[in-house]
């Protein structure tokens, strides 16, 4: 085989900007196929329950990132299993405004014609790690479908505004402190082809600990691109 075969070869094997990329160790064996280690996922953010889905704006764009290991079975290519590490900051951009209650509990209502609200928002940052079960085809442009479930804390959560007073516009912001479910489970699906695939997530908890708290279970759907 030509050096150019063997290049082409290798290159294959390892799709993204990482292609010879193996850690402080050499390559125990160059055939080996390792995929979707360091994945990216942009994502829209909305929320099912007792108001939604596809009700936020637009723009409600989030983001995650996780660093992966991929645990290859001996016996066969087509499966495979991952761990790791990541964080996720989702991003609701919501027609309504959300408060606290006189009992701590948390409701979200469409504000008042009167109202100088130019724009409310819901925001959560999380810390997860990872577990996968990975379907692929065999060869490196492959299919794949990925399940995973997310397990993980949720260390800031926090509801804000913007009104025009006049020709000002003020910012009020609310840190949620123990108004909500710190610690929290995601499920969701990946399905797609080489570096890319489509990404759907859903939170089977109630973001909110308060029975009293308006009953939502954050949903995403987006792209995700492996980098290597």
């Amino acid at each position: 085989m030509s050096v150019l075969g063997q290049v082409e070869r290798q290159s294959q094997n390892r799709p993204g900007i990482f292609w010879y990329y193996s850690g402080l160790r050499p390559f125990k064996d160059i055939d080996r196929k390792k995929y979707d280690r360091l994945i990216i996922d942009v994502t829209y953010n909305d929320w099912i329950g007792e108001n939604g889905p596809f009700q936020n704006n637009w723009n409600s764009i989030g983001f995650s990132g996780s660093i992966n290991k991929d645990i290859q079975l001996k016996s066969t290519e087509r499966v495979s299993f991952g761990i790791g590490f990541g964080y996720a900051y989702l991003n609701h951009r919501t027609p309504r405004v959300f408060y606290l209650t006189s009992f701590d509990a948390v409701q979200a209502a469409f504000p008042s014609p009167n109202d100088s609200i130019l724009s409310s928002f819901l925001t959560i940052h999380q810390f997860f790690i990872p577990l996968e079960l990975r379907l692929r085809s065999i060869g490196w442009k492959h299919a794949k479908l990925i399940l995973g479930a997310r397990l993980g804390v949720q260390p800031r959560m926090n509801f804000s505004s913007y009104r025009k007073f006049e020709d000002e516009i003020s910012y009020s912001e609310v840190k949620l402190r123990e108004e909500y479910n710190w610690f929290y489970i995601s499920s969701y699906a990946r399905i797609g082809f080489r570096n890319w695939s489509l990404f759907f997530a859903y939170q089977p908890l109630t973001l909110f600990s308060d029975y009293e708290s308006i009953d939502i279970h954050p949903i995403q759907m987006g792209i995700s691109l492996s980098l290597f």
